[in-house]
């Protein structure tokens, strides 16, 4: 089975050639956007949940970090060494909520996967063709 001569130019071939390209890249570049916009909701979830979580816990530390240092010194401590000791839990509590954070913004979960796999392909495709 042979298929019919194509009756277009090689002008118009080319021209159509380059909207197919077009038209791709255009679609590539919305997908990215979109992709993109999903991450960074994920994201701003995220920060507002750390800044959220951060605010919270200023004020519920304070209260515990007094409350920790006045057993201490009931206990026989110094002023100075109950209040270093509740710093340092302090310190620490305010370190995993800060890694916990970080975790959830980290650099790779910001790549838009979809958009790289569809380049790729695409890239695939059209070396494919050229062969």
């Amino acid at each position: 089975m042979t298929t019919p001569p194509d009756d277009r130019s090689f002008s118009e071939l080319i021209s159509n050639g380059l909207e197919q390209v077009t038209a791709l890249f255009r679609s590539e570049i919305q997908l990215a956007k979109a992709e993109m916009a999903k991450k960074a909701s994920k994201a701003g979830l995220a920060i507002g949940l750390m800044v959220c979580g951060l605010a919270f816990a200023i004020a519920t530390l304070v209260m515990l970090l007094t409350t920790i240092a006045t057993f201490l010194i009931q206990a026989g401590l110094g002023g100075g060494v109950a209040f270093l000791l509740a710093t340092v839990v302090g310190g620490a509590i305010a370190a995993i909520l800060a890694w916990t954070g970080i975790q959830k913004l980290k650099s790779e979960t910001m790549v838009p996967e979809r958009t790289v796999h569809q380049v790729q392909m695409d890239a695939q495709a059209a070396k494919g063709n050229q062969s």
